[in-house]
């Protein structure tokens, strides 16, 4: 039977509200949630590490209706390494295969010979996981979501002495987002970014919500918590994004005071669960932190690498 394949189109801005609806329709299908805004796949077209002419891609059907989206980036400090973030509607195997090839020649220009290419692919996601193993690649790291409902009487933080918590100022960023590149040097997932680009995304997290702070031991920055108030369309959950705390304040129960602080902000704002993000081996013991605090493994995404 003759398989008509979808056209590749270059995405502008205008098309965000078409990449979320897309986007959410394969995450519905998975999960039974949203995880995409229009505002937020928006905000994609400014991001300095991606040019949508040349690395994003929307996958159009013969009816117009948008099927898939694909983009591949590299990290602003120029390691070699291709990152494809690859999501179709359920059932769109034409445009997973359409957008796969793109993204494969699009990686190959982006990242010399002995550079590394990256998919990120949802656990569930059965489909592209059978594409990449056919292709050649394999599961090289796993991260999950973590989340915990916000009721009852919330535990307490307990601050070392002399540490001080305020709100994030975005006056002191530049101390922040060192403070934050330091303590994730080691960090598998993390890929740092200029000033500019962080500030861009504090401010596009609702670095103005008063939901995320900054420990403070003296005039140095001891940890840090960058949270938003929502989680995709999710305006139940408030989401940390980031927290780092650097490695002369470890094992004093900086993380953990954070945490919980965090908690009683999301509570004060309304929100009914708190979430974030962690790499499932991470060396400083994160995941096992975190469990410690009440947040529980929901969601699980695999890194996929060729195998050699």
């Amino acid at each position: 039977m003759f398989r008509r394949m979808p056209e590749l189109v270059v995405p502008t801005a205008a098309d965000a509200s078409r990449i979320a609806e897309l986007i959410n329709a394969r995450s519905q299908a998975l999960h039974g949630l949203s995880e995409e805004t229009a505002s937020g796949v928006a905000e994609w077209f400014d991001l300095p590490f991606l040019d949508a002419a040349a690395d994003m891609r929307l996958a159009v059907g013969a009816d117009g209706a948008a099927e898939g989206y694909a983009d591949v980036s590299v990290p602003e400090d120029g390691t070699p390494k291709a990152m494809v973030d690859l999501r179709v509607r359920p059932g769109a195997a034409e445009a997973m295969e359409a957008l796969f090839a793109w993204a494969i020649d699009r990686a190959h220009a982006r990242v010399s010979a002995a550079g590394r290419i990256q998919f990120f692919a949802d656990a569930k996601d059965g489909p592209l996981a059978r594409m990449l193993e056919e292709k050649g690649y394999g599961v090289v790291r796993s991260a999950y979501e973590m989340e915990r409902r916000i009721d009852g009487e919330l535990e307490p933080p307990v601050w070392p002495a002399g540490h001080d918590v305020r709100p994030l100022d975005l006056h002191d960023g530049e101390a922040v987002h060192a403070a934050q590149d330091e303590a994730f040097v080691e960090d598998w997932f993390y890929n740092p970014v200029s000033h500019e680009t962080w500030l861009k995304g504090a401010r596009a997290g609702g670095a103005g919500s008063g939901l995320s702070s900054v420990v403070w031991d003296g005039a140095a920055v001891a940890a840090l918590c960058l949270a938003r108030p929502a989680h995709g369309e999710d305006e139940s959950i408030g989401w940390i994004g980031d927290l780092a705390v650097r490695a002369p304040w470890r094992r004093r129960g900086v993380g953990r005071a954070l945490l919980l602080h965090s908690f009683r902000l999301f509570a004060v704002a309304g929100k009914e669960r708190a979430g974030l993000g962690v790499d499932r081996d991470n060396a400083t013991g994160a995941f096992a932190l975190y469990e410690s605090v009440g947040l529980r493994a929901v969601r699980q995404s695999n890194t996929w690498e060729r195998r050699p």
